[in-house]
C-alpha cells in the first residue's frame, strides 16, 4: 500500500447493532485489495467458527431400535476447512496455514483442535475458554433440513478484543486472510471480531478473500449485506453462489439484468449479471460457482471470475463427479483458487480449473475436510490439460481413492505382518494362516524368493478386507511399481526413500511408505505427500522417543509405522506412543519361512511356530480386534 495506512473511522448501522468500521477514505485513494504477494513464503490465515457435524450414514445397516441411526461425526467450518485443504497441499517452502478461532476447553474442543493439528494447520492463535460449548449441526434428511446448535458455542460468546490482530498479521512473511459471511451473523461478539480482523488486514496490507455464504438460519440477506457492503473495497476476492448473486442483484434493485427463472446456467445472461454487479461494487476479483446435476446424480461443476482482464471461465472445461458428501466443496474451491493466487502472475483460468477440481476431489470422500494431496491433484490436472474431467469415468480404484482406502485400512490393522521368505510355498501358507488368525495387513518383501507368485497367491487367497502390499522396495524397483499395483498390491514399503518412489506410488495408486530415522527425514517425506512413513530401524530408537517426537505439535500430522525389532511383546508400547501401525517380521510371522525347506534351521522354526508362535500371533490379533474395532 506504498506505506499508507491512513483510514477514516466511521460507524455503520446494521439492523441489530452498531460497530466501528473503516471505510477507507484514505487521501491516497489506493485500491486496498490490489496487493501483490512479494516474497516466496506465504501464510494463509482463516478466521471463523468450527462445528461438529452429525450426518446419517447412507449405507449404514438397519438397527433394531427404530429411533437409532448410525451417524458420521466430522469436524467442519469453512475457514478451518480451507486451511486444512491448504495444509494437504503444502510444498517444501510453504508456511503452514493458520486457523484463528475460539474453542471450549474439554474433550469436544480437543476433538476440533486435534483435527486441525493432525492436518498440519498452525493453531498458535486458538483461544481456549471454559464454560462454553462447541457448536453442532445435525443433518435431518427426513425433514430436509439441518439443525444447528451454536448460540452457546465458545465462538459465539467470545470476549471482546480476544485476538491481537497486529501480532497475527505482523512478521516478515506475506499473509492472506480468508473469511466468510457466516462469521458476522453468528453473534454480535463474532461480528465485532470479524470487523476487527478485516480492518486489521487493511491496516497491515493483507489481502482478504471472502466467501459470501449467506445462511438463512443466521439472519436475513439484508442484515448480512449491511455488514459486508462497507468492506467491499477491502476485498481481493469475493466468492458467490448463483443464488446469492440473484438475491444480491434483487437487493441492489437490478431486476432488469437478472435472468428469468429457468434460464439455463449456460446462458450468457449469468455472466452479464456478474459484470453488472461488479460495475457497481468494483471488487478486484468477483467469482461465482456453477453446478448442475442430472437424474443420476452426476454433477457438472464450472466457475467464472471477473477481474481487470475480463471474464475467465471453465465452462468448456468442466469437472463431472458424483459427490460422496455434499459438504466441504465450497471450502476446497476457495483453497484451490487461493493456491493459484499466491503464485506470481497467476493464470485465472487455471486457478478456476484447480478450484473446480479440488472441490470435486474433496467431495470424493466423506467429511468436510479435503484429503486431497498435492501429488493426487497434480496427477489429475496433468492428465487432463485443457479437457473436461469426469471423475466418475475414472476407475473406482483410481489412484487417490485406492491410496485413501488403503490408508484407512492400515489405521485399523494395528500391525503389518512381514513375509520375508526363502521358502515361497511356506510363505504363502503362512500368509494365509496369519489372515485366518485375524491379521488385517500383510507385506511381501521383494527379496522373497519367487515374490510375484507369493504376492499373487496371497492376494487371491485371503479375504478382500485384508490389505496386501510389498516391502523392501529399492531404486531398481521403482519402474515396476505399476506392475505391482496391477497385481493387486495396495502399498509399497521401503527401508529407504528410493528416487521417485513417492511420486510413482501416487501415480499408480499405491500407498507409499518410505523410511527415515530422524524427525527431519520423516517430516521431509510427509511434506512431499507420504501419508505413512516407516520408522526404520525401530530397534535403534524406543517408543518413548517416538512419543516425544509426535508430541511436538506440527509433527503430530505424521503417520509413523515403526519396523525392525518390533514384536508382539512391545506392540502396545508402540501404539501408545502414537504409531499408526507396527511392522513385524519373523517375531510375528515365524523364522521357519526365512530358511530353505529341509534345513535344520527350517525344522527348528517349524517346531517353534507350533510350540508358541501360532498362539502368540493369535493372541496379538485378538488384542488388535479389541483395540482397533472395525466399523
Amino acid at each position: 500500500m506504498d506505506g499508507c495506512n491512513r483510514a477514516t473511522r466511521h460507524s455503520f448501522e446494521s439492523s441489530s447493532s452498531s460497530f466501528p468500521v473503516f471505510l477507507g477514505d484514505c487521501p491516497c485513494q489506493f485500491p486496498c485489495p490490489s496487493f501483490k504477494m512479494a516474497s516466496s513464503t506465504r501464510k494463509l490465515i482463516g478466521f471463523g467458527e468450527a462445528m461438529i457435524r452429525f450426518a446419517p450414514m447412507p449405507d449404514a445397516p438397519t438397527l433394531a431400535d427404530p429411533t437409532a441411526s448410525v451417524m458420521l461425526r466430522s469436524v467442519g467450518g469453512d475457514e478451518l476447512n480451507v486451511t486444512v485443504a491448504a495444509a494437504r497441499l503444502m510444498q517444501d517452502d510453504d508456511l503452514a496455514p493458520q486457523w484463528v478461532s475460539v474453542l471450549p476447553t474439554g474433550p469436544m474442543g480437543d476433538l476440533v483442535h486435534e483435527s486441525g493439528d493432525k492436518a498440519g494447520v498452525d493453531l498458535t492463535h486458538i483461544a481456549r475458554v471454559s464454560g462454553a460449548d462447541i457448536g453442532t449441526f445435525t443433518v435431518m434428511p427426513e425433514l430436509k433440513q439441518v439443525h444447528y446448535q451454536r448460540r452457546r458455542g465458545a465462538f459465539a460468546q467470545q470476549a471482546p478484543n480476544l485476538f491481537d490482530w497486529d501480532k497475527i498479521f505482523g512478521g516478515a512473511c506475506d499473509k492472506w486472510l480468508h473469511m466468510t459471511g457466516i462469521t458476522p451473523m453468528i453473534s454480535q461478539e463474532a461480528r465485532l471480531a470479524w470487523t476487527q480482523a478485516i480492518n486489521a488486514a487493511y491496516y497491515h496490507n493483507v489481502p482478504v478473500s471472502m466467501d459470501f455464504n449467506h445462511r438463512k438460519q443466521l439472519g436475513t440477506l439484508v442484515e448480512l449485506w449491511s455488514v459486508m457492503a462497507p468492506h467491499l473495497t477491502r476485498l481481493n476476492l469475493l466468492i458467490l453462489s448463483v443464488g446469492s448473486m440473484v438475491e444480491l442483484a434483487e437487493l441492489e434493485g437490478m431486476h432488469d439484468v437478472i435472468p428469468h427463472a429457468g434460464t439455463p446456467l449456460s446462458n450468457d445472461g449469468w455472466i452479464e449479471l456478474l459484470k453488472a454487479l461488479n460495475a457497481k461494487w468494483h471488487v478486484p476479483r468477483l467469482a461465482v460457482c456453477f453446478k448442475t446435476r442430472n437424474d443420476q446424480g452426476l454433477q457438472r461443476r464450472w466457475s467464472a471470475l471477473l477481474d481487470k482482464d475480463g471474464v475467465h471461465t471453465t465452462y468448456e472445461q468442466p469437472v463431472y463427479h458424483v459427490p460422496k458428501d455434499e459438504c466441504g466443496g465450497g471450502s476446497a474451491w476457495a483453497c484451490g483458487m487461493l493456491d493459484c493466487l499466491f503464485a506470481k502472475d497467476a493464470d485465472m483460468t487455471q486457478a478456476l480449473r484447480r478450484a473446480d477440481l479440488l472441490a470435486a476431489m474433496c467431495q470424493e470422500t466423506a467429511g468436510d475436510h479435503s484429503q486431497v494431496t498435492r501429488a493426487a491433484l497434480n496427477d489429475v490436472e496433468q492428465a487432463h490439460v485443457g479437457k473436461p474431467i469426469n471423475l466418475e469415468a475414472l476407475s473406482s480404484s483410481s489412484a487417490s481413492a485406492r491410496i485413501e482406502q488403503t490408508f484407512n485400512t492400515l489405521k485399523t490393522a494395528g500391525v503389518l505382518a512381514i513375509i520375508r521368505a526363502k521358502n515361497p510355498d511356506a510363505a504363502i501358507a503362512r500368509g494365509i494362516e496369519l489372515c485366518e488368525l485375524g491379521c488385517r495387513a500383510i507385506e511381501v518383501t521383494l527379496d522373497t524368493v519367487d515374490w510375484r507368485r507369493v504376492l499373487k497367491t496371497i492376494i487371491a487367497s485371503v479375504p478382500k478386507t485384508v490389505c496386501v502390499g510389498v516391502g523392501t522396495a529399492m531404486d531398481v524397483d521403482v519402474p515396476i511399481l505399476k506392475e505391482i499395483a496391477n497385481m493387486g498390491a495396495r502399498f509399497a514399503l521401503s527401508p529407504i526413500e528410493p528416487t521417485g518412489f513417492i511420486d510413482e506410488c501416487h501415480r499408480v495408486g499405491l500407498l507409499a511408505v518410505p523410511a527415515g530415522m530422524t524427525s527431519n527425514e520423516l517430516w521431509d517425506m510427509h511434506r512431499r505427500g507420504a501419508k505413512v512413513i516407516k520408522l526404520f530401524h525401530a530397534s535403534l530408537v524406543t517408543p518413548r522417543i517416538l512419543k516425544s517426537m509426535l508430541g511436538v505439535s506440527p509433527l503430530k500430522a505424521m503417520n509413523i509405522a515403526p519396523s525392525g525389532g518390533c514384536s508382539p511383546d512391545n506392540a502396545d508400547e508402540w501404539w501408545d506412543a502414537g504409531a499408526v501401525c507396527v511392522g513385524m517380521g519373523s517375531n510375528l510371522s515365524g523364522k521357519d519361512i526365512t530358511q530353505p525347506a529341509g534345513t535344520p534351521e527350517y525344522e527348528a522354526g517349524v517346531a517353534k511356530w507350533k510350540e508358541s508362535g501360532r498362539a502368540t500371533a493369535k493372541a496379538l490379533f485378538e488384542k488388535i480386534a479389541v483395540r482397533f474395532p472395525l466399523a
